[in-house]
C-alpha cells in the first residue's frame, strides 16, 4: 500500500545515510597507538558497509532468489547461494590497493565462479546424484553475480569517492523509481511491457529518466561543497548518469519481474512493508551498479 512505502522509503533512505556516516566515521576517527604516537583509524573506508552488504543485504537477497527458483522448479538450496552472494559482495575489496595487488585481486575475483563450481561439482559427486545438477550450478553463480557482485562495485566506489557520492548515486537511482512510478500513475497510458509488468508506462520510463536526470545535476552540483566528497562531480556528468540510471535500472526491474512471473509471486519476499523483499527494493540497483562505478569512480 502506498501509505506503507511512504513510511518505509524515508527509512531505508535514513538508514543509507546512517550507514554511510558510520563508515566515514570508522575510517576517520583513529585511536592513537601509545607506543609511538600514531593515530590509526577504526577501519578502513568501506568495512561498514561491507560487513553490512556481505553480511545481511547479499544473503537476504540470494535467500529470495533461491526461493523463486526452486518455486519454478530448479534444484537450488539456499545455503550455497547465500555464501555464493557473500563472496561475491566481497570479491572487490582488494581492487585499488596497487598495480600489483589491483592486479591479483582482480584475478583472484574472476577466480570465485570456477572455485564455487568446483565445490558444487564436488558436493553433488559425493551425494551420487546428478539429479539438478545444471539448475543448481545456474543458481549458485547466478547469487553470486546477480545478488552479490554489485554490491562489491557500490562499495569500490565509496572507498573511491566517499559516503556522499555513493549515497547521492543510490539516491538518484532510486530517484528514477519514484520519477517512474509518479509519472505513471498521473498521465501513463502506453504500457511498456504488458505482458511482463502490466504497470509500467512508456511515459512513466520516460518520467523516471528526466528525474534521474535531474536529481543526477543537483547531487553533482552539491558535490562541491561537500567535504564527504574525494573529487567533485561535474553537473553534466551527474546528468548523464542519472539519465544512464534511468534507462538500465528500469531493466533491472524488469529482470526480476522475469523471475517473479517464472515462480508465479508478487512479491520477492515480505520482509519490507508496502514494498515486498530485498529484491523488490534493490533491483534497480543491481544492474546500475557497475556503471555506477565506471562512471562516477
Amino acid at each position: 500500500m502506498l501509505w506503507q512505502r511512504l513510511i518505509t522509503g524515508p527509512l531505508l533512505i535514513l538508514m543509507l545515510i546512517g550507514l554511510a556516516w558510520l563508515d566515514e566515521t570508522a575510517a576517520t576517527w583513529g585511536l592513537v597507538d601509545p607506543t609511538d604516537g600514531s593515530v590509526h583509524a577504526w577501519a578502513p573506508r568501506g568495512m561498514v558497509l561491507l560487513c553490512f552488504c556481505a553480511l545481511v543485504v547479499a544473503p537476504l537477497l540470494a535467500r529470495e532468489i533461491a526461493g523463486m527458483l526452486a518455486r519454478s522448479g530448479s534444484a537450488v538450496h539456499e545455503w550455497p547461494c547465500m555464501v555464493a552472494a557473500v563472496l561475491g559482495a566481497g570479491s572487490m575489496w582488494w581492487l585499488g590497493a596497487g598495480e600489483t595487488v589491483t592486479t591479483k585481486a582482480a584475478g583472484a575475483a574472476l577466480a570465485v565462479p570456477i572455485v564455487l563450481i568446483t565445490l558444487i561439482a564436488f558436493a553433488l559427486m559425493r551425494r551420487r546424484s546428478a539429479a539438478g545438477a545444471s539448475s543448481t550450478v545456474a543458481g549458485v553463480l547466478l547469487s553470486w553475480a546477480y545478488a552479490g557482485l554489485p554490491w562489491a562495485f557500490w562499495i569500490a566506489l565509496d572507498r573511491a569517492q566517499g559516503p556522499a557520492v555513493l549515497a547521492g548515486a543510490i539516491l538518484t537511482v532510486k530517484s528514477t523509481d519514484i520519477g517512474a512510478y509518479f509519472t505513471g500513475m498521473a498521465i501513463g497510458r502506453t504500457k511498456l511491457i504488458p505482458w511482463l509488468s502490466p504497470g509500467k508506462t512508456r511515459e512513466g520510463f520516460v518520467g523516471g529518466l528526466m528525474t534521474g536526470a535531474g536529481v543526477g545535476a543537483l547531487l553533482a552540483w552539491w558535490s562541491g561543497d561537500c567535504a564527504w566528497v574525494a573529487a567533485p562531480i561535474d553537473p553534466r556528468l551527474g546528468a548523464i548518469a542519472g539519465a544512464v540510471f534511468g534507462i538500465i535500472g528500469p531493466i533491472g526491474d524488469l529482470a526480476e519481474s522475469l523471475l517473479k512471473r517464472e515462480a508465479r509471486v508478487k512479491d520477492s519476499g515480505h520482509l519490507l512493508p508496502g514494498m515486498g523483499g530485498v529484491h523488490d527494493v534493490a533491483d534497480s540497483l543491481l544492474l546500475t551498479a557497475p556503471l555506477a562505478w565506471l562512471l562516477l569512480a
